[in-house]
Formats: structure tokens, sequence, C-alpha cells
């Protein structure tokens, strides 16, 4: 949650028991249990809306790959060769960033890689 959000909410949940106090004090307990379901109730669907407004808890991410400054990549004679990642990346969602990645070089029957490779 980002600063000002929480800062947004602290306000919000502070001037809310601040206003049920003065409530309190001022009608009768029966008059400010109503009050109180209310609040309470206005406060829950609030944030029922807010959570399928803003997906929160319903997009699975996968992992976020980064790969950076890495080496040479040679593969020769039918081998395989990596200096990035290498992972299973079936059926997830992955964010995967590159940067300053090396040369990958293969002699034609060879796998080079120098980055992020999804299998």
């Amino acid at each position: 949650m980002q600063g000002w959000k929480k800062t947004a909410l602290l306000t919000a949940s502070c001037v809310l028991i601040v206003a049920m106090v003065v409530v309190w004090f001022w009608v009768d307990l029966g008059t400010a249990d109503g009050v109180a379901s209310v609040i309470g109730a206005s406060a829950g669907v609030a944030g029922l809306a807010y959570a399928l407004i803003s997906g929160n808890g319903t997009q699975q991410t996968g992992p976020t790959l980064t790969v950076s400054k890495t080496g040479k990549a040679t593969a020769t004679g039918g081998g395989t060769a990596n200096t990035g990642i290498t992972m299973l990346g079936a059926g997830q969602q992955v964010q995967a960033r590159t940067d300053e990645t090396g040369d990958a070089e293969s002699d034609g029957s060879g796998d080079a890689n120098s980055g992020i490779r999804l299998t």
C-alpha cells in the first residue's frame, strides 16, 4: 500500500472512531448501537467495492525475473550454454527484464542463451 493511501486510511479510521465515541456520549447506547451498525456495514460494503474495483487478490502473477550484465554464452557440439535464467514458465505470468546481457554464440548444433529462457 502506498504512503498516501496508508495516511488516508489511518485518518479516516481515526475520524470514524472519534465520531462513534461522540455519538455514544451524545445519545443513548441503543441509538449508538444502531449508528455503529450502519457505519460498520457501510465500511464493509466500501471495502468490498474497493477490492472488486482494484482487483486485489484476483490477479495471479508469477515471479519477476531480472538478468543483468551477464557474460558470454558459447555452445558447441550440440551442447547448451546459459549465463542467464532458465525456468519452467508454462501456465503462469512471468515478468522478465534483461539489461546489458552478454553475447550468445552457437556453432549451429549448440544452444546458447545469455538472457531469460522460459521452457
